[in-house]
Parts: structure tokens; C-alpha cells; sequence
């Protein structure tokens, strides 16, 4: 199955902090990842969470900077397993987000987007698309969304992973993608953002995430929730992402139901966490 991941890239600068960012006053970062930066942004995730249960062929969309980062990003994602084909390096600085986790678990997040003006799609990134059996749209650049939306072949499966972040989804391209989509998944602060966007279709798959404690899933009228067992982290970025990834692999290609799919999209954010502890300083 060709499995293609638009959205944005990311290099990420991630921490634990004693106390809460605030102006003249210094916080100190008890814990952090060894390799810092580190891959980042929701096509790394989702792409390196189908790659890491075996999928192949799962390629990401995204541009990066003509950088020594630029080349870390594509590194990394080779190291994963993930294909970079669809990567490409414009002039400019590769994006970079900071993220800086608070004792009451809030996250500050701090994004540099790099580059300059908006990247576009180009024809080989098309050409990737236009040939995808399921189509994956994450946070990205308006235009690029728009554009992928309209190559998808009419067959191809096309998951909308919802930011709600009207720059880069703005209320008709939400309206679009709702109606499009085999599949929505959003996170409960995101579900106004959904249902401002109307209606998805009666078929649709419909998953809205509701952080440690659990995960609903609806089809045909039908709502399921799923208790989630509680994951002890310091470090819950990039979750969401390996969570659906996980839900991609164990569903579209494994062929395994709604519910078993979301228990094995648990198993590959246990995963993550399990790497990333033995990743900390």
C-alpha cells in the first residue's frame, strides 16, 4: 500500500521544566533528549509509526531548509525505516519548534517556520500523491493541503488529522476535508473546530482522543470508548501522531477492527515513550 504524509517539518528542541516559563525569571530544564534537536513534526511521526510495525512505502510530504538540520532531518528519518522522497530542501532555515513542558503539565510551544514564502508543492510530490492508496493530510501549508486534496484519487482512502489552526486550515478547506475524509481523528479541544466544518460522511470514521483518559471512536451513529491505560512521560510530543500511525498500520493494513486497532496504536505510543526514557538526559 502507498501511504503518503503531508504536513509540516520540524526539528524539535524539547524540555522539562522546574518551573513555569515566565518574563525575568529563569526556569531550569531538569530533563531533555540527548540528541537535541530532535526529528519532529507530524509527517516524521506518523510515517515512522507505520514504518516501525513493518509497514513500507509510507512517505512523508513536508520541506525542509539547505541546512546542517535539513540534512539531520532526512538522516533520521532513513534511520527509521521512513522514505524521503517527498522531502524537499528549500533555501532557508529547516522549521524548528520548542517546546517547553511546566510542572502543571502544560506545554509552552514556540515555532519557527524557516521558510520563506509558503513551499508548494512541486511535480514529483504531486506525482506521490496523485499515486497514494491512502492519503494522510496533517498540519501544512494551506495551499499544499488544498492541492493534495484535489489530486487524491477518488478511491484512495484520505485521513484528515486535525489542527485546529484556522492559517493552515481555514473554515472551506476544513468543510472540504470533513466531507472527504474516511477517516477524521481530532482531539477533544479540537471537536468545535470539527463540528464547525459540518458534517462528515454517514461511513466515515470519526476518532476523537481525550488525552490519558481515553479514546472514542464513532461510525454508522455508532460510539465506542475506549478506556486508555495511563503512560507515565515527561515527554508526550509527537503522541497523537505515533498514536495514529499505529491506527493506520493495524487498521488499513493489518485489517484488524476499529477497537483492536486503537489498543495496537496504544502499543506503538507505549513504544515511544519506552525509547525515549532510555533517550533522556
Amino acid at each position: 500500500m502507498n501511504i503518503v504524509v503531508t504536513g509540516y517539518a520540524s526539528m524539535d528542541y524539547a524540555m522539562r521544566l522546574d518551573s513555569p516559563a515566565a518574563p525575568d525569571r529563569t526556569a531550569t530544564i531538569l530533563s531533555r533528549p540527548r540528541e537535541w534537536p530532535r526529528l519532529g513534526g507530524s509527517p516524521a511521526y506518523v510515517a515512522s509509526a507505520l514504518a516501525a510495525t513493518g509497514a513500507r512505502g509510507a512517505t512523508p510530504i513536508s520541506w525542509i531548509g539547505d541546512d546542517a538540520q535539513g540534512v539531520r532531518y532526512r538522516e533520521e528519518l532513513r534511520l527509521l525505516g521512513v522514505e524521503t522522497e517527498g522531502v524537499r530542501a528549500r533555501p532557508g532555515r529547516t522549521p524548528i519548534c520548542i517546546l517547553a513542558y511546566q510542572p502543571d503539565g502544560g506545554c509552552v510551544c514556540l515555532y519557527d517556520p524557516g521558510l520563506d514564502p509558503l513551499p508548494k508543492l512541486d511535480d514529483g510530490q504531486r506525482a506521490l500523491i496523485a499515486a497514494a492508496d491512502l492519503l494522510c493530510l496533517t498540519v501544512g501549508p494551506a495551499p499544499a493541503t488544498r492541492e493534495a486534496l484535489a489530486l487524491a484519487r477518488a478511491d484512495a482512502k484520505l485521513v484528515w488529522a486535525v489542527k485546529a489552526d484556522p492559517r493552515a486550515t481555514p473554515p472551506d478547506l476544513a468543510a472540504a476535508l470533513v466531507a472527504r475524509a474516511d477517516l477524521v481523528i481530532h482531539s477533544r479541544g479540537e471537536a468545535g473546530f470539527v463540528a464547525a466544518a459540518g458534517a462528515a460522511r454517514p461511513d466515515a470514521i470519526r476518532i476523537e482522543t481525550q488525552g490519558a483518559a481515553s479514546v472514542t471512536l464513532l461510525r454508522h451513529g455508532e460510539e465506542t470508548r475506549i478506556a486508555v491505560e495511563p503512560l507515565a512521560t515527561d515527554d508526550a510530543t509527537g503522541a497523537g501522531d505515533t498514536w495514529l500511525g499505529g491506527f493506520l498500520a493495524a487498521h488499513y493494513i493489518g485489517g484488524e477492527t476499529l477497537v483492536a486497532s486503537a489498543r495496537s496504536a496504544g502499543e506503538s505510543v507505549r513504544a515511544l515513550f519506552a525509547a525515549r526514557r532510555a533517550a533522556r538526559v
